[in-house]
């Protein structure tokens, strides 16, 4: 059994745990979790950019 398993992840997800969905996809990457537990855990989709796009300055 690998730890953090789902549920304890979206426990410590629902607690505020995470700041950002960083750590999430790390438990995707490292088989914590799959993409489909990920959009249930965080609500977004999991093949989305987790970030902005800085599309530069317009000075």
């Amino acid at each position: 059994m690998i730890y953090p398993d789902f549920e304890a992840i979206k426990q410590f997800y629902d607690w505020g745990c995470y700041e950002n969905d960083a750590i999430m996809r790390d438990y995707v990457e490292w088989g914590h979790i799959t993409p489909e537990e990920y959009e249930q855990i965080t609500g977004r989709g999991y093949d989305k950019p987790a970030g902005s796009v800085d599309l530069g300055s317009t000075q």
